[in-house]
């Protein structure tokens, strides 16, 4: 008996794994992606990865779907006394097959 749920389990279990193995990469790439391409010189903090999602549109290239928030701080303050400002982002990334960033899509901040 202990054979045949160890056996059910396995399927569901690697499956997990790999899914997690897979956002982890994307979220590699983003990071990567942020901090080399988009905002070199600046301090980058990651708040918040979205789930992985398929693309379900009709686009060839495009195969993953993560929308991420991030902060990223000024390095220079407007004056002297004053200290870097931190500007919240959310960002849509759509990734290829291989999970990487392809294209980089603002969203407006809800506040």
């Amino acid at each position: 008996m202990r054979i045949i749920l160890i056996l059910l389990l396995v399927p569901f279990i690697s499956n997990a794994q790999i899914n997690r193995s897979a956002s982890e990469l994307a979220q590699e790439n983003i990071r990567e992606y942020l901090s080399t391409k988009m905002f070199k010189s600046r301090a980058y903090k990651p708040v918040s990865y979205g789930e992985l999602k398929p693309n379900k549109k009709l686009n060839a290239e495009i195969a993953w779907i993560v929308e991420h928030k991030f902060e990223i701080a000024d390095t220079q303050p407007a004056d002297r006394n004053s200290t870097g400002v931190i500007h919240p982002y959310t960002f849509t990334f759509y990734l290829d097959k291989k999970l990487k960033v392809l294209l980089a899509e603002s969203r407006q901040q809800d506040q």
